[in-house]
């Protein structure tokens, strides 16, 4: 009886090394042997096999030596919904690439003609007041005409007031047209004044951005 358990016990002991063996075997042939295959099954499941299922050949696999080493994986085939993420991914990235491609050439261009335009900072400076001595020039005269209508449109206000509305009569049509008429070019004059006065400003601040990246290029870069 005893025989008997200690060879029971024997066996159970071998069981798992058997159990290893025996899937090695299977699986991890010798050389010479055909090549296996590696997949996971819709369970979860790892299997092998010495031929692949028809139906997972567009699932992801692998492709193994007879010693078990990995010659090739080939991933699942995309369906038509993820191809056409990727597709619409793609684009996207070729058309932001082409657009950061422009603004560079735009920018190297403008560096090219702010560098052959003006030799110093001081040229840049000089530039920017011609600019604004021109426009100051005009915003005067601007300034001059909207003094000269608001008067003149006063003064037709003022008729208009004395000689017939504070006597409860109506103003003739050829008076109120005319102050219709300076009314819209003092206004027309006013538009003109901010147009102006808008474009001066802008030259202020393209002048401070020339002059920031004019320093930029020209800066001395630091030896190594």
């Amino acid at each position: 009886m005893r025989a008997v358990s200690n060879h029971l016990e024997t066996r159970l002991t071998l069981l798992p090394v058997l159990l290893l063996a025996s899937i090695l075997f299977a699986f991890f042939r010798p050389a010479g042997a055909g090549a296996l295959y590696k997949w996971v099954d819709d369970n979860g499941q790892i299997r092998y096999s010495d031929r692949l299922p028809a139906k997972q050949v567009k699932k992801k696999h692998q492709q193994l030596n007879s010693q078990g080493v990995v010659l090739s994986t080939k991933e699942a085939a995309k369906s038509d919904e993820e191809r056409a993420v990727e597709a619409e991914a793609k684009r996207k990235l070729e058309e932001q690439e082409a657009k950061e491609a422009k603004i560079k050439e735009i920018q190297y261009q403008k560096d090219q003609v702010l560098l052959l335009t003006f030799s110093s900072e001081e040229e840049l400076g000089l530039a920017r007041d011609d600019r604004l001595e021109v426009l100051d020039s005009v915003i005067n005269l601007i300034n001059k005409s909207i003094a000269s209508t608001e008067q003149q449109l006063q003064s037709l206000i003022t008729s208009a007031e004395d000689i017939y509305l504070s006597k409860g009569k109506e103003v003739p049509g050829g008076l109120a047209q005319k102050i219709e008429h300076f009314t819209v070019k003092l206004e027309n004059r006013y538009a003109q004044l901010e147009l102006k006065m808008d474009k001066k400003n802008q030259i202020n601040q393209q002048y401070a951005l020339d002059l920031a990246r004019y320093r930029e290029l020209t800066a001395e870069k630091p030896k190594d």
